[in-house]
């Protein structure tokens, strides 16, 4: 086994147990096991480095476990938070664990491994007494300790926020689902982003207690840009995995957009391609390329939505750069049609172009569109508009859709039928 070999290599190590190490890996032959917090109803563009990582372990024929947060769900984790989390009902809980169910399904089925095993924590503590749970996971843990984690330290220390009882015990309930799946399912590894750490800690800690056995942890780093920043939100807010909720197109535009200070380490931690190739591409291609971009792009979008979904998103976004859309098939189209604004008019109807910008929202007055105009800010398939009664139909030639480009970023579709 190699996985942890893999990892380092790429930079994807940040914290991890001094005795673990590839050889005991293949040895104990142990599951691994990284948990989800259902705060949304899809996982983001930050998960794909625990879920990347989780598949470059099974892969190399290495069990798996996806854990669902159903009950500490419903408390939150304070870890990373500046402020109380709003509590969420049941239901709405239990929704999202579904639907991450199904999302991190999904993702696996695109990848030959061992089947995951996907557990939620709520089927054991649904039953569990308070009083047995103080009684034999509470007394292990030294209040002192728990205070001095950064994570509740900050909290205590903001008195405009401070923490509640709630986020504070968050820490066992983490600790106890690691001690649950070492009985259960003989896990000895927890992986988990870096911000985990001191909950991985807890844990390992807990079994050594109970059963006088060393199991392992190991962190990721958080997908952050070169400045430090949390990578996975857009102007838009959090990039996510669920296409409903960022179209396939979208996606593969966010990570196009990805900066050249950015690019070449997230190919390392987000792509299969070897250490040599990242390298080799990095000083044959120039930025004004965006070759690496692309490649990057390209890769993960078919990693989370299908090659075939990947390929349509690629020309989707090379003919909204170049302006044409005549050489696309009606898929294609209806992808845009899904992610930028559109409209669908009469191809027997005069499309004027001063109407039809206004309807899409590209300008608000006819005045304003022709001093666009004026100063060539408007082309339609890459052609420029010169006079605003220009009717759009003319430049539909072999196709049936029109891109209409409102200066270099502001992007437009009509479907003429």
């Amino acid at each position: 086994m190699r996985f942890l070999r893999d990892l380092e290599i790429r930079g994807l190590i940040n914290q991890k147990t001094p005795d673990i190490t590839d050889l005991r890996l293949q040895e104990t032959r142990s599951p691994l096991y990284v948990g989800f917090d259902p705060s949304a109803p899809s996982l983001h563009a930050g998960s794909l480095i625990p879920l990347l990582s989780m598949d470059r372990y099974r892969r190399q024929g290495g069990q798996v476990i996806t854990l669902f947060g159903g009950a500490t769900g419903l408390i939150g984790d304070p870890s990373g938070k500046d402020e109380e989390r709003q509590l969420e009902s049941e239901e709405t809980v239990r929704e999202r664990v579904n639907s991450l169910q199904n999302q991190v399904r999904e993702f696996f089925q695109r990848t030959d491994g061992p089947q995951p095993i996907f557990c939620n924590n709520i089927n054991w503590y649904q039953g569990m007494a308070l009083l047995t749970f103080l009684r034999d996971i509470g007394k292990s843990f030294s209040v002192n300790q728990m205070l001095a984690r950064e994570s509740i330290r900050s909290r205590i220390e903001d008195r405009s926020q401070g923490i509640s009882y709630t986020e504070f015990s968050y820490a066992l309930l983490q600790a106890y689902d690691y001690l649950y799946l070492f009985e259960h399912h003989g896990c000895r590894l927890q992986m988990g982003a870096s911000d985990q750490w001191g909950n991985i800690c807890s844990g390992i800690d807990l079994i050594r207690r109970n059963h006088a056995v060393s199991v392992d942890g190991l962190t990721l780093p958080l997908l952050t840009n070169a400045a430090g920043k949390k990578y996975g939100k857009s102007e838009k807010g959090a990039v996510w995995l669920d296409p409903n909720m960022t179209t396939p197109f979208h996606f593969y535009q966010f990570w196009l957009g990805t900066d050249d200070k950015d690019v070449e380490r997230f190919l390392m931690w987000l792509t299969d391609y070897s250490i040599d190739e990242i390298r080799a591409w990095a000083t044959t291609f120039s930025s004004e390329t965006r070759e690496l971009q692309r490649r990057l792009a390209l890769w993960l979008t078919a990693r989370v939505h299908g090659e075939a979904v990947a390929d349509m998103a690629r020309r989707a976004s090379e003919a909204m750069f170049y302006g044409t859309v005549e050489q696309l098939d009606a898929e294609v189209v209806e992808m845009l049609i899904k992610a930028v604004p559109s409209l669908r008019l009469d191809r027997n109807k005069e499309a004027l172009a001063v109407d039809v910008l206004i309807k899409l929202g590209g300008a608000k007055s006819k005045g304003e569109v022709r001093r666009l105009i004026a100063q060539g800010g408007l082309s339609a398939n890459s052609t420029t508009i010169s006079d605003a009664l220009t009717d759009l139909r003319k430049f539909s030639k072999n196709g049936s859709a029109v891109i209409v480009s409102k200066g270099k970023s502001s992007k437009f579709l009509i479907v003429f039928e």
